[in-house]
């Protein structure tokens, strides 16, 4: 059963916890967290171990998934979310509804950026007509919401793939407050413009006067120097 799987994960996060790197890994984030204090090889052995329990069942993996984003502890989280990434193939568009909800459990740009490009990128790319639940992200109050309505496009756009999408969720959030949605904004962009640089240079003069300067920088990285839009002083 998938409790008793999440049980003896928690008591292997348990045996495994360092408080002295708990406390690095915290004072690293800017906003609260709690951990266990684990690395990511140590997440991605926990992920390791326990995917045969749940290899070949989807509905079991994601229980055990659910149950662990459910903890808004970093690791644990982040372990749950690595064991479903490992089925991710498996992952339909419906169930989209189902990883929508989990959103709500984050509280840190890690576990957003895990859920967002391992799990709900996989949805859209299979439909992706479900860009449009993303731009009702964008409105959001929840800021890790904001952040996963960009970043669950980042490993589509990274291969060069709907492009008109990207760019209309980048429109909703060009002028996001929130740092945290800036980055997210321009990580999309930084990967959209590896296979189409011209479109994304032109696309960040348009927004230049307006956009933040975080996110053209970020926006930016992968642009040719002399072909960068940066923030006029």
């Amino acid at each position: 059963m998938s409790h008793e799987i999440v049980a003896e994960i928690r008591a292997d996060l348990n045996r495994m916890e360092n408080p002295d790197h708990a406390d690095r890994v915290k004072r690293y984030f800017k906003e609260p967290i709690e951990t266990h204090g684990l690395t990511a090889p140590q997440e991605k052995e926990l992920a390791k171990k326990y995917h045969p329990r749940v290899k070949g069942d989807i509905q079991k993996a994601i229980e055990v998934a659910q149950k662990l984003i459910a903890s808004k502890t970093l690791d644990e989280a982040q372990v749950g979310i690595r064991i479903l990434g490992r089925m991710r193939r498996h992952l339909t568009p419906s169930h989209f509804d189902t990883l929508d909800t989990w959103v709500d459990h984050l509280t840190n740009w890690a576990n957003t950026d895990g859920l967002s490009t391992w799990l709900i990128a996989e949805t859209i790319r299979k439909d992706p007509t479900l860009h449009r639940r993303l731009l009702q992200w964008t409105t959001s109050d929840n800021r890790w919401r904001r952040r996963a309505a960009a970043v669950s496009l980042v490993p589509i756009a990274r291969k060069g793939e709907m492009l008109e999408e990207a760019l209309t969720i980048a429109d909703r959030l060009m002028t996001d407050g929130d740092y945290m949605v800036q980055k997210g904004v321009g990580w999309l962009l930084k990967e959209a413009s590896k296979e189409h640089p011209d479109e994304i240079r032109e696309y960040l003069l348009r927004w230049r006067k307006e956009a933040p300067a975080l996110t053209l920088r970020y926006a930016s990285e992968k642009l040719p120097k002399d072909k960068r839009v940066l923030k006029t002083k």
